[in-house]
């Protein structure tokens, strides 16, 4: 029987507003890193003691990433997004208010926590409405904002940090998170309501993801190139500031270098991935991965300086463009009816295991770029080998590439010819 050919992603309003909300985990950080060696001076404790905060949003995040995604699935997208971003709002003030360090990591840990709304819930809405390669696309869009913030945050918080007032940086998150509070209430369509069942039996829908060997391939191999760029976040302030000797504005525009590479290869992915398919652009991406993983190490032993160390990290964050919306792609195209339940577990998986290696590196307390530049090698090279060995064999046999029917998105022909969500709602 011939199938109904897919809905073609289209850069509608809708992007740039999933984009700004998944945007808040980056700019969680980003915003936040020149100024990491200003909180270690204001609050009286160590650099590496400050990365604490790092690894704290991080596993804040994986937790909020644990629930939201049932919680949407159950009441709708918008009613559990307004929770979330009015959460957000009120962790930047709490963090831009911490006397101590241990405040501001349970603040930063908060804000963790309300920031995974947005990552998790973009990502489920754009599988509401697409499939396959076409979701793939709108899933490279949304990430050319999530990384072009990096881009542009460091900058900003680099110019913030020279006035020597840390607490401004979380205000301005709190502003950010406030902002998208008031568009979504007041701008965005009613969402429709969520799935008939209770909240218990959306969660119920982890085990037959957490049983699917494909699924769990592509969210290690998602969480393994992840890894790379927390460490790169998490240790370049004090690896630039304090070993390179650069000055917080300096630190700030190296790295929006090295972020802008992730821009880069979101847009190409969202230009070639339909054309060339998913598997060849995963092929592609971890393998960038690797490469970029390897020179990172070699700039770091053999003295390539900052802009060595720059210019391979761009190359690194220049391959999770490819690989992110890939796997993100992948994985919740297998799972139409829990898709918000997918995305959580996506993100747990991406972020927990982030938190946990920035825990590890602010053991360290030699300023030195070795450190970071072993789990980044390790990282890209694990990725491409989880795709080499693990993946590719299995995206083999589905001929993946440029297909004309609705049996190139991974989606059986019922979901492909099931009727599209209203334009822009977040049901």
């Amino acid at each position: 029987m011939k199938t109904a050919s897919p809905e073609r992603a289209t850069f509608s309003i809708l992007i740039p507003f999933l984009g700004a909300i998944a945007a808040l985990g980056p700019l969680s950080n980003d915003l936040y890193v020149p100024s990491m060696s200003l909180v270690a001076d204001g609050l009286g404790v160590s650099g590496a003691a400050v990365q604490l905060t790092m690894s704290s949003l991080l596993i804040g995040f994986s937790f909020g990433a644990l629930i939201y995604g049932p919680l949407s699935d159950r009441f709708g997208r918008k009613n559990v997004l307004l929770v979330g971003l009015g959460m957000y709002a009120v962790a930047g003030a709490l963090a831009a208010l911490s006397p101590t360090l241990g405040w501001l990591v349970l603040a930063r840990a908060l804000q963790g926590f309300a920031a995974s709304c947005g990552m998790v819930l973009s990502r489920a809405i754009i599988l509401d409405r697409w499939r396959g390669e076409e979701a793939s696309r709108a899933l490279s869009w949304v990430s050319i904002f999530m990384f072009f913030t990096p881009v542009l945050a460091p900058l900003v918080g680099g110019y913030i940090s020279g006035f020597g007032y840390w607490p401004a940086i979380f205000w301005m998150q709190g502003s950010a998170g406030l902002l998208c509070l008031l568009v979504t209430l007041f701008m965005l369509p009613r969402a429709r309501r969520g799935v008939a069942g209770s909240v218990l039996a959306s969660i119920r829908a982890y085990g037959p993801i957490v049983k699917d060997t494909q699924a769990l391939g592509y969210m290690l191999c998602s969480a393994l190139g992840f890894i790379g760029v927390v460490a790169f976040v998490s240790t370049a302030s004090f690896v630039f500031v304090d070993y390179y000797g650069l000055t917080p504005q300096q630190f700030g525009l190296s790295f929006s270098t090295v972020m802008l590479g992730g821009s880069i290869g979101a847009y190409l992915n969202s230009h070639y991935v339909a054309q060339v398919g998913i598997s060849r652009m995963l092929a592609f991406g971890s393998t960038t991965l690797a490469i970029g993983g390897v020179l990172v190490l070699l700039s770091s032993a053999f003295g390539g300086g900052v802009i060595g160390l720059v210019l391979a990290f761009m190359l690194y964050v220049f391959g999770i463009g490819a690989v992110f919306a890939n796997t993100v792609a992948r994985t919740l195209s297998r799972y139409p009816q829990s898709m918000g339940a997918a995305s959580s577990l996506f993100g747990v998986n991406q972020f927990f295991i982030g938190g946990v290696v920035a825990a590890l590196l602010s053991r360290v307390t030699e300023p030195s770029p070795m450190p970071m530049a072993w789990v980044v090698a390790a990282s890209g090279l694990a990725c491409a080998g989880v795709w080499w060995l693990w993946l590719k064999p299995a995206s083999a046999k589905l001929h993946d590439g440029p297909r004309k029917d609705a049996s190139s998105t991974g989606a059986s022909a019922a979901e492909a010819a099931r009727p599209a969500p209203p334009p822009d709602g977040l049901g």
